[in-house]
């Protein structure tokens, strides 16, 4: 009598277990948009802003993505001497920009990120984004 209790209390906790895993896993690979956004810095210099989910994981899925592109003189921008004026493009907006026809989330290898950090909420990228959205509520 002892040992199949003990046997259905082991299942039981065993499914338990199993289950939590399994929420805990799928939970973090959902995208997520809300919360605090991330700068992720690439290995290649080159750096994205979005609300990133699955840190844990091999990869980091990015969604609500934002980069930075400075101008060349092929795009018609001419910057006053020693100073840069830098874009921040959104990603997946089509046009002549989007050559690949790209969605608005990445997933990005694990190895290719040199550092994450957690961006607050009056940096001047999410102003910039805030400002960029008002006037796309406004079109």
């Amino acid at each position: 009598m002892n040992n199949n209790l003990f046997r259905t209390v082991l299942t039981a906790l065993i499914f338990v277990l199993l289950l939590g895993y399994g929420f805990t896993s799928w939970k973090s690979h959902q995208p997520k948009t809300s919360g605090s956004r991330v700068a992720i810095y690439l290995a290649d210099g080159q750096t994205y802003f979005g609300y990133a989910s699955s840190l844990n994981n091999n990869t980091v899925m990015l969604t609500d993505v934002y980069f930075l592109r400075v101008p060349t003189a092929s795009t018609g921008a001419t910057p006053a001497a020693g100073l840069q004026k830098v874009d921040l493009i959104k990603l997946g907006l089509g046009g002549d920009d989007d050559l690949v026809g790209s969605k608005d989330k990445m997933e990005i290898n694990r190895d290719a990120i040199k550092y994450v950090q957690e961006m607050k909420d009056d940096s001047q990228v999410n102003q910039k984004i805030a400002d960029y959205l008002k006037k796309q509520a406004g079109n």
